[in-house]
């Protein structure tokens, strides 16, 4: 029993410096889940947040462990000390919860970067990211500056970019046009201008009625034309109801309007052409089938359902006859009169066709009896 539990340790230990040594290795921590692309000026502002965020949690005032004293005096104090420096770029972008695979392969392109930043600048008065990014890497541009020679984004007549509403493409990286790209509703070189279907108000943009195409104004009565779908009446942008008129949807299918629109939705199965949805709404049924109160029905269920009601019927006329016949027991008769009762309600309530709404149907198709 000592030896296996034994060999189990040993086991046990194997298998913990194997895996220690696989994440040393590979610099790109195992279980580190991929995300969304970021381009090369992304990549390096979440490396350096996480280089500070590591200066941060390594910020103490001398070295740990052994003779403190000869470390102070032999090396750096433990704020610019190699030691330190170990420690930020072991935890070094562990802390990231998206962007973390990028975190690490920068990491480890820009490793002999970081150590030249960490023994020759001083970190309190260079900030890591323009140093890294903008200045040694040429990843990224300062603020307001685009394009490979980073140049100014460009100003508007009150000296504003994009007038407040945009931003300058490529802003802050060595890519893009300097191009305003306007916010929803602007529209122009310098976003001055309201895009179409918005209508300034108060020096705002705001969205057109949805009946416009085009407008001054908020409501329908201030388009300029109306949008599709709609049409002008006195004035004012109104929707059109296309299901009114022929021909829209095809003879199989049903119409429903929609504000500037219309759908065509597929008949019940069971109907030829309808006006709605379900098999209650039919208008005409297939070979074999009748149209009976707007619902398509085989001609032979149809007479089945006839039968149906002349056998209730009868059943009915049976209890009334049995119910007249035990009038000389008044408290028998009343109890028979509310059993009939109950009895004919549930039949009736439970069934799809009524024996009153059969025998008007009937009496109005009488012919397919």
């Amino acid at each position: 029993m000592a030896i296996n539990i034994i060999s189990k340790l040993l086991i046990f230990s194997i298998v913990l410096t194997l895996r220690e040594q696989i994440t040393l290795g590979q610099k790109w921590p195992l279980g580190s889940k991929r995300s969304n692309k970021l381009n090369e000026c992304q990549r390096c502002k979440v490396l350096t947040d996480s280089f500070k965020t590591w200066i941060d949690k390594t910020s103490r005032g001398k070295h740990e462990g052994g003779d403190a004293a000869w470390e102070e005096a032999k090396l750096k104090s433990y704020a610019r000390s190699e030691m330190r420096l170990v420690e930020i770029q072991e935890g070094l972008c562990s802390e990231l919860k998206t962007h973390k695979d990028h975190c690490y392969a920068l990491a480890e392109e820009v490793e002999v970067v970081l150590e030249k930043w960490w023994i020759n600048e001083n970190y309190d008065e260079s900030d890591l990211y323009s140093w890294l990014c903008i200045e040694n890497l040429q990843y990224c541009c300062p603020p307001y500056h685009f394009g490979e020679a980073c140049n100014p984004c460009p100003l508007d007549s009150n000296n504003e970019i994009c007038g407040g509403m945009g931003n300058c493409d490529g802003d802050g990286t060595r890519k893009g046009s300097g191009k305003c790209i306007c916010k929803k509703g602007y529209a122009g070189d310098h976003c001055d201008v309201c895009a179409k279907n918005f209508y300034s108000s108060m020096n705002i943009c705001k969205p057109c009625n949805e009946a416009c195409n085009g407008c001054h104004s908020d409501g329908p009565d201030a388009c300029d034309e109306c949008a599709t779908g709609w049409s002008k009446e006195f004035g004012v942008c109104v929707d059109i109801n296309e299901c009114s008129e022929p021909y829209v949807c095809k003879s199989s299918d049903f119409c429903i309007n929609r504000k500037g629109s219309y759908d065509c939705k597929s008949c019940d199965k069971t109907c030829s052409t309808c006006v709605g949805p379900g098999p209650k709404n039919c208008t005409s049924c297939k070979p074999n089938d009748v149209l009976w109160s707007e619902q398509c029905i085989n001609n032979n269920k149809l007479k089945e359902l006839y039968r149906n009601a002349f056998i209730k019927t009868t059943f009915y006329v049976i209890c009334l006859c049995i119910l007249l016949m035990s009038t000389f027991r008044i408290s028998l008769a009343s109890l028979l009169a509310l059993a009939i009762s109950l009895g004919i309600y549930f039949i009736e309530s439970s069934s799809d066709f009524n024996l009153f709404f059969v025998y008007k149907q009937y009496y109005n198709n009488i012919s397919y009896f």
